[in-house]
C-alpha cells in the first residue's frame, strides 16, 4: 500500500500501468487496486477503500488465464482474450470521475499501443454495465496477496509501476518497448535408453520474444549437464522467434538429469525446464544371471517358515534392477530384497511361509532395463501343523458382527488359565503359550501375559497375541479406543516387548501393524502402575472392519519374568473425554522479517467438563504467538503468528489440555524463506496431492506425502506444479 500523491485526486482521470507476469491462477482474488484514502490519508493501520481492482483468473484453456476488473466487490468483467501463464504483459487501468452517482468509468488495457492517442480499452465498466458505488477521491495503490481460508489468490510478479493523470504521463508520449519472452517446450524423448556415443533429440523449445535489449543466454546446468547439449547458446536481442534444440549425448550408462535455462537481463522473464534421460552401452549390454545351485523344494509345517538363499549376478545395468514374486501362491513365498545391484551379486533370501497344508508353486522374476529377464520357479510343500499342547485359539479371524461399540472389563476370567472370551482370538503364534486370565482379591479381572515358566529348562522364543472382536470403524458413532496397561517385574534392558497393533483379516491369516507413538510401560520405575490409553481414530484411513491386538514377544523360560496386564477395553463410547484437532501436523510459509499467520486449527471438545487450555513448547516457541490460550469445553479455532529474521524451518508443539482428557498435541512449523516471487504451497498432510513437472508429466498422482521435502528428495531441486483439491500452484524447491 503506497500513496502516490500529496493530495487526493477528485476529478479527471487516474492511470496506473505495470508489467505483470502471472504464474498461476486459482480463485477470483484481486492483486492490484486503486485506493480511496481515509480521513487521515493512506497510512498503515487505516483500511482505505479498494474500489478499482484488477484480477487474474482461471479460464477454460489449460495454461492460460483471463484478466478481470471490478468496482469494489460487485460484478466482475473479464477480457475476451486469453493470456499465457508465465508471459509478461503491459497492463494499464484508468479511473475516470464522471458527474453524478454510480457512473464513474473503469478501463483496462492489455498490451496496448503506447504511442499516440489513448487507444480503445480491452474492457471497461460504466454506468450501463455496472451500478456499484463510485470513488470520491484517489490517492494510492496497493499490491494485494488476496488469499484467505477459502480462496487462493494468483501467483503474480509485478514490476515497473507508473501512475499519472494522462495517457502520456505513463509513456512519455513515446512508444514503450515492453520486453517479453514466452518459451514453449515440446518434449520428444520417450524415455527409452539411448546408446552412449549416439545422439537423441530430447526436446525443442519455441521462444517468442520481443523488445529484448540484451541477448538471452541458453545453457544447461545440473548434475549431468555434460550429457546434454543445446543447439544455440544464445538468442539475440530484439524481437523474433527462435527454436532451441536440447540434445541428449550420453557418454556413460545410467540415469542423467539436467536443466535447460533461458536467462535474460529481465529477471521476470527467466525460465527453465528439467530434463531426465537414460543411457546404455550396446557393446556391454546389461546382463542378469541367477545361481540356483542347491535350491530345493521348500518343506515345513503350515504356520511355520523356512528359508533358502540364491545369488543374482548383474553387470552393466542402466539402473537398479528389480526382483518380484508373481503371487500365484497367495503370499506363501516372500523375498527379502526387491532391488538388484547395477553391478555385482545380490543375495535374495526366499522365505516359504504357508498358512495351510498343501503344495505351492510360484515364480520369482528378475528384470532390468534392456536386459533379458530371468525367472526362477520355486516349489514348497506344507504339512499339517501340530497343534498339540498349544493354548488358545486358531485363525482365521471372524469379521462378522463387527461392533460399533464395545466394553470388556475382563471380570469373571479364570486366574492363570488360557483366556477364553466370546469374540476374542487368543493366539500362541510362536510357542504353545497364550494369554491367561487373572483376578485379584477384590474380584477385579484382567488379561495377563507372561513368558515365565519354572518348568522350562531352556529359553525358547514365544509370541502371544490377544485379538479383540471385530470392530466397526465405518459406522461407529465415536471411533475412540480406550484401555489400560500395567507391567510387573520389568527390568532395565529387558528384551520383552508388548505392542498394541492395528489388525486386518488377510484371508486365512492377518495383517498386523503396530501402532506407533504409544508410551507403553517398559522400565522398572513403572512397575505395578496402571497406565490409561485413549486412541482417537477419527479421520484416519482405516478399513471398515478391523481388530486391535496386544502382541507380546519374549523368550519363555525361567530367565524372563516380566508380566503385562490389560483391562477396561472399550470401543466407540461417546462419553470418553478427549480433544480433537483438525490437523496433527501443520506447516505454513513465512517471509523473513514479516509476520505470517498460520491457517486456522479447528478444535473439538468431546464430553469435556472444563475449558481447554492451549500452551506451546519447544526451543522456537519465542518466535510464535498464539491467537488465544484457551477455548470453551466445546472447542473452537485458533491460529499462530510467526515472525523471525533468519531463514529456515522453525517448529513448536502446541498442547491442548482439559481436566479428565488426554493431552492433544499439534506440531506447527513455519518455513521462513527469502521472497522468491514464486508461490509456496501449504500442504495439508491429511489430504492427497498430485505433483507435476513443468512439462506436465505426472510425478506423484493423488497420494499422501510427508512434506514437500519428500518431493525435493525424490526428484531434485526445481520448479514443480503442486495440486491439492481444486488448488494448484507452482513451487520452487
Amino acid at each position: 500500500m503506497v500513496s502516490f500523491a500529496s493530495e487526493a485526486i477528485t476529478s479527471g482521470k487516474v492511470y496506473a500501468s505495470a508489467l505483470v507476469k502471472v504464474n498461476a491462477v486459482a480463485d477470483d482474488q484481486y492483486f492490484f487496486v486503486l485506493l480511496q484514502p481515509t480521513s487521515k490519508g493512506i497510512v498503515d493501520g487505516k483500511l482505505p477503500g479498494e474500489n478499482a481492482r484488477i484480477l487474474a483468473s482461471k479460464c477454460d484453456t489449460e495454461g492460460k488465464f483471463v484478466f478481470k476488473i471490478s468496482r469494489n466487490s460487485a460484478t466482475l468483467f473479464e477480457t475476451t482474450g486469453e493470456y499465457e501463464l508465465g508471459g509478461t504483459y503491459l497492463v494499464v487501468m484508468s479511473y475516470e470521475f464522471v458527474d453524478g452517482t454510480k457512473n464513474d468509468i473503469i478501463r483496462l488495457w492489455v498490451n496496448p499501443v503506447t504511442s499516440g492517442a489513448e487507444p480503445e480499452p480491452t474492457i471497461a465498466i460504466n454506468s450501463a454495465t455496472h451500478t456499484g458505488a463510485d470513488m470520491s477521491k484517489i490517492q494510492g495503490l496497493e499490491l494485494r496477496q488476496g488469499s484467505s481460508a477459502t480462496k487462493t489468490g494468483p501467483a503474480v510478479v509485478v514490476d515497473a509501476i507508473h501512475v499519472g493523470t494522462a495517457w502520456g504521463d505513463l509513456f512519455d508520449s513515446a512508444p514503450v518497448a515492453v520486453p517479453s519472452m514466452i518459451v514453449t517446450p515440446h518434449v520428444t524423448y520417450d524415455g527409452s535408453p539411448v546408446a552412449i556415443g549416439q545422439q537423441a533429440t530430447y526436446a525443442t523449445y519455441t521462444v517468442e520474444y520481443a523488445n529484448l535489449t540484451e541477448a538471452v543466454s541458453v545453457y544447461v546446468t545440473g548434475a549431468n549437464s555434460d550429457q546434454f547439449e543445446v543447439s544455440e547458446g544464445s538468442i539475440p536481442a530484439g524481437s523474433g522467434t527462435a527454436t532451441i534444440t536440447l540434445n541428449y549425448k550420453p557418454q556413460s550408462i545410467g540415469k542423467h538429469t539436467a536443466r535447460i535455462n533461458f536467462e535474460s537481463n529481465v529477471s521476470t522473464l527467466n525460465t527453465g525446464y528439467a530434463a531426465n534421460a537414460i543411457a546404455w552401452n550396446p557393446a556391454t549390454p546389461p546382463t542378469i544371471s541367477v545361481n540356483t545351485e542347491g535350491l530345493k523344494t521348500f518343506e515345513c509345517k503350515a504356520g511355520a517358515s523356512v528359508q533358502q538363499t540364491i545369488t543374482v549376478s548383474t553387470s552393466d545395468l542402466i539402473d537398479y534392477g528389480s526382483a518380484t514374486v508373481s503371487g500365484t501362491a497367495n503370499g506363501a513365498f516372500i523375498i527379502n530384497n526387491a532391488t538388484l545391484l547395477k553391478n555385482g551379486d545380490t543375495k535374495i533370501t526366499i522365505t516359504f511361509k504357508p498358512l495351510v497344508e498343501g503344495n505351492y508353486t510360484d515364480v520369482v522374476k528378475f528384470t532390468a532395463l534392456n536386459a533379458e529377464s530371468k525367472s526362477v520357479t520355486v516349489k514348497g510343500v506344507a504339512t499339517a501343523d501340530d497343534v498339540s499342547g498349544k493354548e488358545g485359539d486358531q485363525l482365521p479371524l471372524d469379521e462378522s458382527n463387527a461392533l460399533t461399540s464395545y466394553v470388556q472389563n475382563f471380570d469373571g476370567v479364570v486366574k492363570n488359565q488360557a483366556l477364553s472370551l466370546e469374540g476374542w482370538k487368543n493366539l500362541a503364534q510362536v510357542g504353545t503359550r497364550a494369554w491367561w486370565g487373572y483376578t485379584w482379591d477384590d474380584g477385579n479381572g484382567a488379561a495377563k501375559v507372561t513368558p515365565y515358566d519354572s518348568k522350562s529348562e531352556e529359553s525358547t522364543p514365544c509370541v502371544m497375541t490377544l485379538v479383540s472382536p471385530a470392530l466397526d470403524f465405518k459406522n461407529s458413532a465415536n471411533p475412540v479406543l480406550t484401555f489400560k496397561l500395567m507391567g510387573t517385574l520389568m527390568r532395565e534392558g529387558m528384551s520383552d516387548a508388548l505392542e498394541v497393533c492395528y489388525i486386518e483379516k488377510d484371508g486365512e491369516s492377518m495383517y498386523v501393524e503396530p501402532i506407533q507413538g504409544l508410551n507403553i510401560p517398559c522400565t522398572p520405575d513403572q512397575n505395578s502402575e496402571w497406565v490409561p490409553f485413549t486412541i482417537d481414530l477419527k479421520g484416519l484411513d482405516l478399513a471398515d472392519t478391523f481388530f486391535i491386538g496386544f502382541r507380546f514377544k519374549s523368550n519363555r523360560g525361567t530367565e524372563s519374568t516380566t508380566s503385562y496386564f490389560v483391562d477396561d477395553f472399550t470401543w466407540g463410547q461417546t462419553n470418553v473425554p478427549l480433544i480433537r484437532t483438525s490437523v496433527r501436523e501443520l506447516r505454513f510459509p513465512a517471509t523473513i522479517g514479516k509476520k505470517a499467520t498460520s491457517p486456522e486449527i479447528g478444535v473439538e471438545g468431546v464430553a469435556l467438563t472444563s475449558p481447554i487450555s492451549i500452551s506451546m513448547y519447544g526451543a522456537d516457541k519465542d518466535k510464535f504467538t498464539l491467537s488465544t490460550t484457551g477455548l470453551p469445553a466445546e472447542g473452537g479455532k485458533f491460529t499462530l503468528d510467526f515472525i523471525h529474521n533468519e531463514q529456515g524451518v522453525f517448529a513448536v508443539e502446541v498442547d491442548l489440555a482439559s481436566e479428565g482428557a488426554p493431552v492433544s498435541a499439534v506440531v506447527v512449523g513455519a518455513d521462513n524463506q527469502v521472497p522468491t516471487g514464486i508461490s509456496t504451497v501449504v500442504i495439508n498432510l491429511e489430504q492427497h496431492v498430485s505433483v507435476y513437472d513443468l512439462q506436465g508429466r505426472v510425478l506423484i498422482n493423488c497420494e499422501k506425502i510427508n512434506s514437500l521435502s519428500h518431493v525435493k528428495a525424490t526428484f531434485g531441486e526445481g520448479i514443480y506444479v503442486v495440486k491439492q483439491g481444486e488448488k494448484a500452484c507452482k513451487v520452487k524447491l
